[in-house]
């Protein structure tokens, strides 16, 4: 059993105080969710069990006896290893390679004195055919798909026999059928005595899958929760401290409710986004086969399908990134035009100085520097309009950082170091950063992960408005039912083909 005992975590940089005796007791072969509001706490008293940092006070026992962690391998000692929000794999390395990275003292050969790749590599078969999991084991980790690098994850703690595992929102860009495959590992696991924490905003998840529910209000516990003994209306009073279904009658139904399409009327003709028998060959990448799409002014759509199925390399192909990520052997052919500008092929400057606007799926992936002060992240598109000759205006800058901070209605410092927010935070300050951009075409995948009900509730309002005057979006999303509850209309990309599912005409 693991126990965590009065953990307060001080963060002096910032000064924040993140948890405040937080209390948390994890047993053998359960599924304990953990619940709260973004900003909450709930990640960093995870990343205090796994081992990322020390808690400020508390205590950490396992199986009674008072543990401290100086890194995440002393928890992997233990048993203890995280999935946290953005697997962090190594580019350039096969996914096998990537998976045995230090885990030469967990095998049973943990004696030897050499370092054995064939025998881990075996050991990494094994466990992936074991379990299932249908990994391509001697690709690249950049080309893996978001649910493939989760797998991959958590390939890597078995490798190391974790017996306590934690998951921190696993399935925010995970469709329907990847959920249900991910909740069906979950269940295999707690069966073989395994336990699992689950961190989501997903409250319908939580009541489905989990044994116990702890929530968290402003880095404090509450008592835990039976799940058989707690209803909907129980989660969202201890969330919120209020019901936001009987408050939002727009709503049927909390998280992905379905809501009538906001209808846009607009006496423009000329697309903002046309797209021509676009076609895509790329190493690594699902293909793309002559699709053809028009985007009107204030008009959103939203285009739905599973990562590996060709929305990763729509989305690329549209912002510019795919020029930074094509060798020789890819291929783009025909045209996509963005307010009368070919920028087919041509990069994300020219996806930006046409218009464009973009917030990718992976957090730390494409939309930030994880290393170094969010102000880094927040003015690297700002400051070519502030840019004074070769210099840069420094107060300007500084202001537009507040700016942001202020519209994602998050009180820190604009220089304080990425790792030391949310992933809900981040999420909410990289959307009012694209959203700022006073852009004419807005692209957006998976904008309502990791954001919880009154956040997501926000951020669809916040869009409404922005095509009201004229912005228009293209969603890219795993979740139908965020993209029910805000598109125009809805579109199915499969095995690189472009179906109708769904228009405000029909």
């Amino acid at each position: 059993m693991i126990e965590l005992k009065g953990i307060s975590k001080y963060f002096p940089s910032n000064e924040v105080m993140a948890l405040d005796k937080a209390d948390l007791s994890l047993r053998s072969g359960e599924i304990h969710a953990l619940l709260g509001e973004n900003g909450t706490g709930k990640s960093t008293l995870m990343h205090i069990l796994a081992g990322y940092f020390p808690p400020s006070s508390g205590l950490v026992l396992v199986d009674g006896i008072e543990r401290r962690f100086s890194a995440p391998v002393d928890a992997l000692a233990l048993g203890i290893g995280m999935l946290r929000q953005h697997p962090d794999l190594v580019r350039g390395f096969k996914v096998w390679e990537d998976c045995i990275l230090g885990a030469e003292a967990f095998v049973s050969e943990r004696r030897s004195f050499f370092f054995n790749p064939g025998l881990l590599k075996k050991r990494v078969e094994e466990l992936s055919g074991l379990w299932g999991f249908d990994l391509p084991l001697e690709s690249r980790c950049e080309f893996l798909t978001v649910s493939q690098r989760q797998k991959a994850a958590v390939l890597s703690l078995l490798l190391r026999d974790a017996k306590w595992l934690i998951f921190d929102e696993p399935t925010a860009v995970l469709t329907g059928e990847e959920s249900k495959a991910l909740f069906e590992l979950l269940h295999r696991l707690r069966s073989e005595g395994r336990g699992i924490i689950l961190i989501t905003h997903k409250l319908d998840e939580a009541l489905a899958v989990s044994d116990r529910i702890t929530v968290m209000r402003r880095g404090v516990t509450q008592e835990p929760w039976n799940t058989s003994d707690t209803s909907m209306e129980d989660l969202q009073h201890a969330i919120f401290g209020h019901d936001f279904k009987s408050n939002n009658s727009a709503n049927d139904t909390i998280y992905g409710a379905y809501m009538t399409p906001y209808m846009v009327t607009t006496l423009q003709t000329q697309p903002v986004l046309e797209i021509k028998d676009l076609r895509i060959e790329m190493p690594g990448l699902p293909g793309i086969k002559n699709i053809n799409l028009s985007l009107m002014p204030g008009e959103i759509i939203g285009i739905n399908g599973v990562r590996d199925g060709g929305l990763e390399t729509l989305e690329l192909a549209l912002t510019g990134l795919m020029v930074d990520l094509m060798d020789e052997s890819g291929k783009i052919e025909g045209s996509v035009t963005l307010k009368g500008q070919d920028i087919t092929g041509k990069g994300v400057r020219a996806f930006r100085e046409a218009g464009g606007a973009y917030l990718g799926s992976d957090r730390l992936g494409f939309n930030l520097a994880p290393e170094l002060p969010l102000r880094e992240s927040l003015i690297i598109h700002a400051f070519r309009r502030l840019r004074r000759g070769i210099f840069l205006d420094s107060s300007s800058l500084n202001a537009w950082c507040r700016e942001i901070m202020n519209r994602a209605g998050i009180t820190r410092s604009a220089s304080d170091g990425v790792a030391s927010f949310s992933g809900g935070m981040l999420q909410r300050i990289l959307l009012a950063r694209e959203f700022a951009e006073n852009a004419s075409l807005l692209i957006l995948a998976e904008g309502g992960s990791g954001l919880d009900y009154s956040k997501r509730l926000e951020y669809e309002e916040q869009l409404r408005e922005l095509t009201k005057g004229g912005t228009s979006a293209l969603l890219f999303s795993t979740d139908i039912l965020e993209l029910i509850s805000i598109a125009d209309k809805i579109f199915v990309l499969r095995d690189g083909v472009l179906h109708t599912w769904r228009s405000n005409e029909t």
